[in-house]
């Protein structure tokens, strides 16, 4: 709001001092008329400026008024010149207020959210993907060159953890106004896998520090997003079909599975969730199978797995035998319900998912 206030002031200075000196203009005209005149009432700058408050206001007191015919003149032309002014004035601010709020409402003002995720590109897919990572109350930067989809969006997850910028996606510097190097993954979303991957390279040149996330519909070409440096890829495909499989011979399975990729909306809703393990967490150097008995017990959580960082990247260690420490930098992968994630996050001292440059982990 500050900013905007400023841009008005900045843009509209001129004019308001040209109005205000106009007045000033006419107002002494009248003073200098008047001030001369036989039985006139006008003799100092103060009932000059009085006459014009009085009269623009439409009070009209008439203790001060000109006697001449010259300031009577002045005067009718302080009113018209005024009116006119005012109201030509009062239309350009009205329709600048117009274009300022679209401006904000478009993203074109910028956020200053951190630790957040970005998607850039919107559709039926990103809007299922943004709806699960608002269920888990992570805050949004939603990317569309469609203005159409603005309110939409707004309309579907309101304001106060979605923000969202109309933008070309040719222009990777303007994704600056969503604050996207202070952001934890950016998901790019496009319908065609060439699409996705050119504008992979184009924003990866520009922001290359950051952790990007794509779906692809051809498994093949992992590989290649790999190489042009994506953190993580899914093919749609394959994922939908090895589901699909499940359900045919395992149907208990598929719909174990698909539960706890959910996110946990009450206390007894059970979630697959990461927390990062710091210097001073209390599990550090401990036995995994000791951790997995403490949690347990005391939550009823169920480790599955740990993410250990090796060579630059992270590797799953699934259903870790006895033995196996749990290290700093580690990132534990569990089962939790609802009413366990609160006490997590406060034996851990931070937030569920990963961390990216610390700004989710406190």
């Amino acid at each position: 709001m500050h900013k905007i206030l400023k841009d008005l002031l900045k843009k509209y200075a001129l004019t308001l001092l040209a109005i205000i000196a106009g007045f000033i203009v006419i107002l002494s005209l009248i003073l200098s008329v008047e001030s001369r005149a036989n039985h006139g009432s006008i003799h100092s700058f103060f009932e000059v400026f009085w006459y014009g408050i009085v009269t623009l206001g439409g009070v009209g007191y008439g203790d001060f008024t000109p006697v001449t015919f010259t300031g009577r003149l002045l005067g009718m032309l302080l009113v018209i010149c005024s009116i006119v002014m005012i109201a030509v004035f009062t239309s350009q601010l009205t329709n600048e207020i117009r274009r300022i709020m679209e401006d904000k409402k478009m993203g074109h003002y910028g956020t200053k959210m951190k630790g957040h995720f970005v998607i850039i590109g919107w559709d039926a897919f990103a809007a299922n993907v943004a709806e699960w990572v608002a269920d888990a109350g992570k805050e949004l930067a939603i990317i569309t060159n469609n203005p159409a989809d603005v309110e939409i969006i707004y309309n579907k997850f309101g304001n106060k953890i979605v923000f969202v910028l109309f933008s070309d996606f040719d222009k990777p510097e303007r994704f600056e106004l969503v604050n996207i190097r202070e952001s934890t993954s950016v998901f790019i979303n496009f319908t065609e896998d060439s699409e996705t991957l050119v504008h992979l390279i184009n924003v990866k040149r520009k922001y290359p520090e950051l952790n990007y996330v794509a779906s692809l519909n051809k498994a093949e070409l992992k590989d290649t997003f790999h190489a042009a440096g994506i953190t993580f890829s899914v093919s749609n495909n394959e994922v939908a079909s090895k589901l699909v499989a499940s359900y045919i011979f395992e149907p208990d399975v598929a719909n174990f599975t698909e539960d706890i990729m959910a996110s946990a909306h009450a206390n007894d809703d059970y979630d697959m969730v990461e927390y990062a393990i710091h210097h001073n967490n209390p599990y550090v150097d401990k036995d995994y199978f000791e951790a997995f008995l403490d949690l347990k017990e005391k939550d009823n959580c169920v480790l599955l797995g740990i993410s250990r960082e090796i060579n630059g990247s992270f590797n799953i260690i699934k259903n870790p035998r006895k033995g196996e420490k749990l290290m700093t930098g580690d990132y534990v992968i569990m089962l939790a319900d609802g009413s366990a994630k609160p006490e997590i996050e406060k034996l851990f001292g931070v937030k569920e998912g990963r961390c990216i440059k610390k700004t989710n982990c406190s």
